[in-house]
């Protein structure tokens, strides 16, 4: 019987695996995500001093009307950083296993998961406090930005992970919006979510469109993980 691992604290991926009928354990994975993170923007866009909730490329956003052809290398780059993140929560929680006992743990699958916002020239982590957390949702009003996802299943079959996407269209910033943002930031609930907001609860309110992936912006995608956890888990 098949062991499953979450390496996530997360209670929004928890309750997402718990709707596919497996049964699961909740681990915590320790990972450095700010050296992760840079070490590619450093690579791919030449430059350092990144931290969760900051625009890297310290600047405001482009003006530009057609975000799928807006900066492609920073949707890369957000693309790589997931996946990467994603191998390395799941590493830390099933390389210890193996090294302890590999054969007790033979049977093991760990999920890793890390959810990224690309607003243009900015790649938003979780905000740092509420002034922060406010300056991510003005920013994002009135814009399309995209919401990366991604997912590593590590087994002793190796490890699998795929990237799932939306592009999230926030409502113009007016005093509506400006009402909600700062009622949404006031209840504390952005403060663990890429992007400063969930699509799950109040921030819904601030989105005025979805294309893609609805679950890769809640943080698990959850048709293909389960087409893929389908192939490795025995019940």
């Amino acid at each position: 019987m098949t062991k499953l691992i979450l390496a996530s604290k997360s209670p929004r991926r928890a309750e997402l695996l718990g709707r596919m009928g497996f049964s699961f354990e909740i681990a915590e994975a320790k990972v450095d995500e700010s050296a992760i993170s840079e070490s590619i923007l450093i690579r791919n866009l030449g430059m350092g001093g990144a931290q969760p909730g900051l625009n890297p490329m310290g600047a405001g956003p482009l003006d530009v009307p057609n975000i799928q052809n807006a900066v492609p290398l920073m949707y890369r780059t957000a693309e790589e950083i997931v996946q990467a993140l994603a191998l390395a929560k799941a590493s830390a929680i099933y390389n210890p296993l193996q090294e302890t006992d590999a054969e007790e743990n033979k049977d093991v699958v760990v999920i890793g998961s890390d959810t990224i916002v690309v607003c243009t020239q900015q790649i938003l982590g979780k905000p740092k406090d509420a002034e922060d957390a406010k300056e991510m949702l003005i920013t994002l009003s009135g814009q399309t930005h995209r919401v990366y996802t991604g997912v590593t299943v590590l087994s002793q079959d190796g490890a699998e992970t795929f990237v799932s996407y939306a592009d999230v269209t926030f409502h113009e910033l007016d005093q509506t919006q400006e009402m909600l943002i700062d009622r949404y930031v006031a209840g504390g609930s952005p403060m663990d979510k890429a992007g400063a907001y969930g699509i799950q609860d109040e921030g819904a309110l601030l989105i005025d469109s979805i294309s893609g992936d609805y679950y890769a912006v809640v943080g698990l995608p959850i048709s293909r993980l389960y087409h893929v956890l389908s192939r490795k888990v025995v019940c």
